[in-house]
């Protein structure tokens, strides 16, 4: 009997964008290429539903899931909002994205297991597979992903009007899957025709959509964000046929608002 093959689904930045999440799930589920989930961090600040986060992550792990997290930047800024207000500071005197996530979690009675989600994910910088690896900003393409500075993983970004780290990337790292960086629909970097770069971060929070990308089938899962359009994002439907598809079998789902 041939067993079929584990799928691997990397899903972009949350930011506490729950009912996207639970909507991309609900695909990648019919479509049974969610057999084991990672995050690409920033999980819970800057949407309006971190419970439903919590609460997706709990059920799918309760069910058998395999579902891991990389640390990303607001990672780090949510748990550091933590540790101030348990030592003392008010609500108002932390960051309002943070705050508000704080606020509703607490509120939801998914605090307590907020926090044990957080402090496993800040104490993952990247995971490495089968000549793949997952990692939440970037890495520097002249150290590789064994030399670059974990600070570096976590909040590597180009400057406004500055080349991005992957285009000098040559894939000796093999395949790195990204977020942090928000684009206006998935980009799939590629080298002699396999993909080197992949980038899932298609600004959920700020009105784009969520999007996922399934590993061992080139595949990209989105939906799209129901926050309202800021920054560009939201004003522009991906194409049916995006240009980054071209020279491989990539595969979308997009639910258009």
């Amino acid at each position: 009997m041939v067993l079929p093959r584990m799928s691997t689904l990397v899903i972009g930045d949350l930011h506490g964008c729950g009912t996207e999440f639970l909507e991309l799930l609900d695909i990648a589920r019919r479509e049974r290429v969610d057999a084991r989930i990672i995050l690409l961090g920033d999980l819970f600040t800057k949407g309006p539903r971190p419970d439903l986060v919590v609460e997706a992550i709990s059920d799918l792990r309760a069910g058998g899931r395999r579902v891991e997290s990389v640390c990303g930047n607001h990672d780090l800024r949510l748990m550091d909002a933590l540790r101030n207000h348990d030592a003392g500071a008010s609500l108002d005197e932390l960051a309002p994205a943070e705050a508000y996530a704080i606020r509703v979690l607490d509120r939801a009675g998914k605090l307590t297991a907020a926090r044990r989600i957080l402090s496993e994910t800040i104490s993952t910088t990247y995971i490495q597979g089968a000549g793949w690896a997952v990692v939440h900003g970037g890495i520097d393409p002249q150290l590789g992903l064994a030399g670059t500075s974990d600070f570096e993983k976590i909040h590597k970004k180009a400057a406004p009007g500055r080349a991005h780290w992957w285009e000098s990337y040559n894939g000796d790292d093999g395949l790195l899957i990204v977020g942090h960086k928000p684009l206006f629909e998935p980009m799939v970097l590629r080298r002699d025709g396999n993909p080197i770069v992949v980038n899932v971060d298609t600004g959920c929070a700020y009105g784009g959509f969520l999007t996922a990308y399934c590993i061992e089938e080139e595949r990209l899962i989105m939906v799209a964000s129901q926050q309202p359009a800021r920054d560009g994002f939201g004003a522009t439907p991906v194409a049916t046929a995006p240009r980054w598809a071209s020279g491989g079998p990539v595969r979308t789902f997009v639910r258009r608002p």
